[in-house]
């Protein structure tokens, strides 16, 4: 299954963001990517297992929002990663989880969260994104 999402005026947006200068414009970015992935978050800790029998770290637990800078990554043109998802050391479980395996049935949870959230993402984005300008000029 495909996506496709149709985003107009990115050059201005560039514009404006190169107008506040690189470190505003990451602030920016990250706290605009951080709220539009607040439900994404919520949606897959509701759906993520739980092994009750498990004293450890749980799935559910450790799932976050990460956010990376990549103004200086001369590799990219990307200037802000946001990712939404369990940790390293959860990484097996929640593949297993999502594809399933041989003796496991898939449960998705990952997928279903961003595919449900996708225009909230989009709008938040937007929303967020132009208000921290504004206030940033």
């Amino acid at each position: 299954m495909r996506n496709r999402v149709e985003v107009k005026g990115l050059s201005e947006l560039e514009d404006a963001l190169k107008k506040l200068g690189d470190q505003i414009a990451v602030k920016v970015l990250r706290k605009a990517g951080s709220e539009a992935m607040r439900p994404v978050l919520a949606d897959m800790k509701a759906h993520a297992g739980f092994d009750v029998s498990n004293p450890g770290e749980h799935m559910r637990e450790s799932i976050k929002i990460r956010t990376t800078d990549k103004m200086k990554d001369s590799h990219t043109q990307t200037v802000m990663s946001v990712r939404v998802g369990p940790s390293k050391k959860q990484a097996m479980k929640a593949r297993a989880q999502e594809f399933g395996t041989v003796k496991q049935i898939a449960r998705p949870f990952i997928r279903p969260a961003l595919d449900y959230q996708r225009e909230f993402i989009l709008n938040t984005l937007a929303s967020e994104i132009r208000a921290s300008i504004e206030k940033h000029r």
